[in-house]
């Protein structure tokens, strides 16, 4: 069950589907060598964290009849760890390779499918670059910064780079500076969709609209 926006959300099946195709990836990566990106039909979700691309994506997946992937979880699945596990283990710089790495893995699918990505994956090495060679299906999803404190705040333990705020001012100021420095690589994507009050379904159809 997610929470967003104070409404709720039963995603059973569609979580449910999702981490069938978590599996199902972890497999195909382990045999797969070539270097081919090949990524027919893959939409690609950015944005900071909690802006909602794992709810909306998980979503517009099951909408659309394609397979989910959050690469959070994906990452999970593969390396058997949680994400604060993986930045605790090996620090930010050697989790972002790894990072990397499996969103190359995901790219290589040749699976019609929905792809959520970390908040910051979008703002290391070439994975914008990337992203775009394969896809003209990129959407950035932004919320306001008040939104996103009062999603943050009650989670932050949750989530590595605020687990040391106290405050949601603190969350506030920090989330802000943050978009700030990343706005860059956010805005790269293809698409932008201005997050309100929405709830996520109606997230789901400005970004069928653009789909269209």
């Amino acid at each position: 069950m997610v929470i967003y926006n104070g409404c709720k959300y039963i995603l059973n099946s569609t979580i449910n589907q999702s981490l069938n195709s978590l599996k199902f990836a972890v497999s195909i990566m382990k045999n797969k060598t070539d270097n081919s990106l090949i990524s027919p039909n893959l939409i690609v979700l950015i944005g900071y964290m909690g802006s909602g691309k794992s709810t909306v994506g998980a979503l517009l997946a099951d909408k659309r009849g394609i397979l989910f992937f959050d690469l959070d979880q994906y990452m999970v699945e593969k390396h058997k760890k949680s994400i604060a596990e993986l930045f605790s283990i090996h620090g930010e710089i050697t989790f972002r390779k790894l990072e990397k790495e499996a969103l190359q893995e995901v790219l290589r699918l040749d699976k019609p499918c929905v792809l959520s990505l970390g908040g910051g994956t979008p703002c290391y090495a070439d994975n914008m670059k990337q992203i775009n060679s394969v896809t003209s299906l990129s959407f950035y999803l932004a919320p306001s910064t008040d939104s996103l404190a009062d999603r943050l705040f009650p989670e932050r333990e949750k989530r590595p780079l605020i687990s040391h705020l106290q405050s949601k001012n603190d969350i506030q100021e920090f989330v802000a500076k943050h978009i700030f420095e990343r706005k860059n690589f956010y805005e790269q994507a293809a698409h932008t969709i201005r997050i309100q009050n929405q709830n996520p379904s109606e997230i789901v159809e400005l970004i069928e609209k653009e789909l269209d």
